[in-house]
């Protein structure tokens, strides 16, 4: 007995101990809990909101085919209605006509003689007057077998991000750039340039801009004018990542870019000694959007010349490490070759 009452402090201790052990199971748990409950709520919200766009967008767009339908149904049914009052006119006469020949047959010799004259031009003026064979321009309606994917593709661009109020950075750029008033456009200039400065912020090797709003969270879309500028590379650059001397544009120095080279071959400064290049499109791009999302992980480039539609060019998949600067890389003028400008489309949809 008296031993017993001995274990019983230890005993206590171990039972305190093993208490407190699933007392904290207990909260790990509860917290698992309360985040299991957090991400689900998170991702209802998420759904809800996505699909709440895609009815809205939908139901947009069935309103726009249907007001179109009931537009050439209307001008159709106009054209149409005329053209067929005109044939029944038409074809009452030639009844008439057809009624006065059959009284004529009936006439004497002498009098059916006399009025068959009258008749007969008076049939050859009608017969004249036969109204050509309609030519009615009608486009109707119809569901092309590429319907639901140009929906798609209509739906796609709708979803993204309103258009990113972006200016550039005159103190980032290289010394040869000019930069507009308006911020949203740049170009080399052919004209010998002062060389860079001290300022770290300022590009003195790389023929390349930032804009002045950094992108830390969220997501973002921007696009590009580039027309027919045979070189150039777009992107987002680290905010930490050096500007000085020449760049290494991979994602481990800091770079994520899609490029133009030779006026035809895209490029994705992928982590390689090379760009890896890229299917030829059909069509070179005059516009690129992109599409940044910090959440997904993800940096898409988008060929959008078509403002209905975008055409993935080329993503990134990967967390980005913090803050990115939009960067533009103009490159070298090549002698007034690739002396074309890039400019940033402002969220009117024009160009600067």
């Amino acid at each position: 007995m008296e031993s017993g009452k001995k274990q019983l402090p230890q005993q206590k201790l171990q039972l305190q101990e093993a208490c407190m052990r699933k007392e904290k199971s207990v909260s790990v748990l509860e917290h698992q809990l309360m985040e299991v409950e957090e991400t689900v709520r998170q991702f209802r919200g998420a759904v809800g909101e996505q699909l709440g766009k895609m009815r809205v967008f939908l139901a947009a767009l069935e309103g726009s085919l249907d007001r179109e339908a009931e537009r050439v149904r209307s001008e159709a049914g106009v054209a149409l209605r005329r053209e067929l009052a005109g044939l029944n006119s038409y074809l009452d006469q030639l009844r008439q006509m057809e009624k006065v020949l059959e009284e004529v047959a009936d006439k004497p010799q002498t009098e059916f003689l006399m009025k068959y004259c009258l008749v007969t031009s008076r049939l050859q003026k009608i017969l004249s007057e036969s109204p050509p064979p309609a030519r009615l321009d009608i486009q109707l309606p119809v569901i092309s077998d590429d319907f639901k994917f140009q929906v798609w593709r209509k739906m796609f661009r709708g979803l993204m991000p309103a258009l990113e109020e972006l200016t550039f950075d005159p103190s980032s750029a290289h010394p040869s750039l000019v930069v507009s008033p308006s911020g949203r456009r740049v170009e080399c200039c052919e004209q010998k340039a002062p060389p860079a400065g001290e300022d770290p912020r300022q590009f003195d090797k790389a023929v390349a801009v930032v804009t002045h709003q950094l992108l830390s969270e969220g997501e973002h879309y921007w696009e590009v004018e580039v027309g027919d500028k045979p070189r150039w590379a777009l992107g987002v650059m680290a905010a930490d990542a050096t500007r000085r001397g020449r760049l290494h544009a991979v994602p481990s120095q800091g770079l994520w870019l899609l490029g133009l080279r030779d006026g035809k071959i895209l490029e994705a400064h992928v982590e390689a000694k090379e760009p890896r290049a890229l299917r030829n499109p059909e069509r070179r791009p005059s516009r690129v959007g992109l599409y940044l999302s910090f959440r997904d992980g993800v940096l898409s480039f988008y060929d959008a010349s078509d403002s209905d539609a975008l055409e993935l060019l080329f993503a990134f998949h990967e967390r980005l490490p913090g803050p990115v600067y939009p960067f533009f890389d103009v490159c070298w003028h090549d002698k007034g070759k690739n002396a074309q400008p890039l400019l940033l489309v402002g969220p009117d949809g024009e160009e600067a």
